[in-house]
């Protein structure tokens, strides 16, 4: 379901995004490989298969992993998804009970105690689905949620752009989002930033995306925003099928 908002915000120490209106059902283009195995966090037992050692619910194998994730992920039910990849039973099996408490804790405080990433585990992904939609994502290489985050803004507009079509009329398509785009607005993702589909500004060719700065604002997510909180505009030209990007307000640099 494409979302009227994106909400982002980045925490490039832990490697974790709070995000709303990003959609990940074509993660296996993305990420290129599925994990081989995920430890469900809050899974009823009859899904997956028991693991003893930690008491969790299991998926092993990557075309088992594949169809649950196809079948749960952006899906809107009342099970939250949360769960965590690993590699080696062996190694996880090798999981002490402090490091046992540590994944219950973050499934239940969507927060981790330590390094999100474990030895033993070797995951590269945490997975914690909230409420209102709401989801919190630990990616060992943030690089592959720039290119959700890029796939959602450019299936978002592509929609918007083809709402009121007409039945005889092409349907329009938009290019991606570049990387290099994606990269200049890290400084804002930090921030706490929305994306706004209901404020879109459409002149002639060129289309609009304001960005306003939402912050831990949560609760403001559904209204209407002011040029007050307008912080930067993607553009998309049409004509030239070119996105570009223009910021209103100076945050500090991206350092890399």
């Amino acid at each position: 379901m494409i979302s009227d908002y994106i909400y982002v915000h980045l925490d490039g120490v832990t490697n974790s995004v709070l995000c709303k209106g990003i959609t990940f059902k074509n993660y296996d283009e993305i990420i290129k490989k599925t994990p081989e195995n995920i430890l469900l966090l809050n899974a009823s037992k009859e899904i997956g298969e028991f693991e003893p050692h930690t008491g969790f619910q299991m998926i092993r194998g990557i075309e088992k992993v594949r169809t649950y994730l196809e079948n749960n992920i952006d899906k809107n039910s009342s099970q939250a998804l949360k769960w965590i990849d690993f590699e080696s039973m062996e190694l996880l099996r090798q999981l002490t009970p402090v490091e046992i408490s540590e994944l219950l804790y973050v499934a239940h405080a969507h927060t981790h105690l330590h390094s999100p990433f474990y030895y033993k585990l070797q995951n590269n992904y945490i997975y914690l689905s909230m409420t209102d939609h709401f989801k919190k994502i630990y990616f060992r290489y943030l690089e592959q949620f720039y290119d959700f985050l890029s796939d959602s803004l450019t299936k978002s507009l592509e929609l918007k752009c083809n709402e009121k079509k007409k039945f005889f009329q092409k349907e329009t398509k938009i290019q991606p989002v570049p990387k290099a785009l994606i990269k200049q607005l890290i400084p804002l993702l930090r921030e706490g930033i929305l994306f706004s589909f209901t404020q879109i500004e459409v002149q002639q060719q060129t289309c609009a995306i304001p960005i306003f700065l939402v912050e831990d604002r949560l609760r403001d997510l559904n209204k209407l925003f002011s040029k007050k909180d307008l912080i930067g505009t993607i553009y998309y030209d049409k004509n030239q099928n070119q996105w570009s990007f223009k910021e209103e307000i100076l945050l500090e640099p991206l350092n890399e």
